[in-house]
């Protein structure tokens, strides 16, 4: 077993790399040696980008929204296509409104610093509005 292979082991055994990243930490060993460990990790499904960003995704869905699942996505390496396919079927609102709504005391009212929580979590600016306004209505007494 080569080197480029047996570290490839020892990491994926401590957590998922994607291709791209698993392909950067094997950079000091020869480009063949890589690509036949990669290939070989592929073969014995040890190496699979879809499957590590489903996962991924499906984790984090609930606290993040589609544009900061996607951008992490991007950084760790998996292709563009595979993103966008990932988060396109999000159920975002309700996921903002139930993350906005675990911190309602603290935002209640200030409807700028609710909005900006859920926009640095990756909601779009329509959805942080969404979750805000329904969480208020669901408050107001009527």
């Amino acid at each position: 077993m080569g080197k480029a292979l047996s570290r490839a082991l020892a990491l994926l055994s401590r957590r998922a790399y994607t291709e791209a990243e698993l392909r950067k930490k094997l950079a000091d060993y020869p480009e063949a040696e890589v690509e036949a460990a990669l290939a070989r990790l592929r073969a014995w499904g040890y190496l699979d980008d879809q499957a590590l960003a489903e996962a991924f995704v499906r984790g984090r869905a609930g606290r993040y929204g589609r544009y900061r699942l996607a951008r992490d996505l991007l950084a760790r390496g998996v292709p563009e296509a595979l993103v966008e396919e990932l988060v396109t079927d999000l159920a975002e609102e309700e996921a903002a409104v139930s993350l906005l709504a675990r911190r309602w005391a603290r935002y209640r009212g200030d409807r700028a610093r609710a909005v900006r929580f859920l926009l640095g979590r990756g909601f779009s600016l329509e959805t942080a509005l969404f979750a805000y306004d329904r969480l208020q209505r669901e408050e107001a007494p009527g």
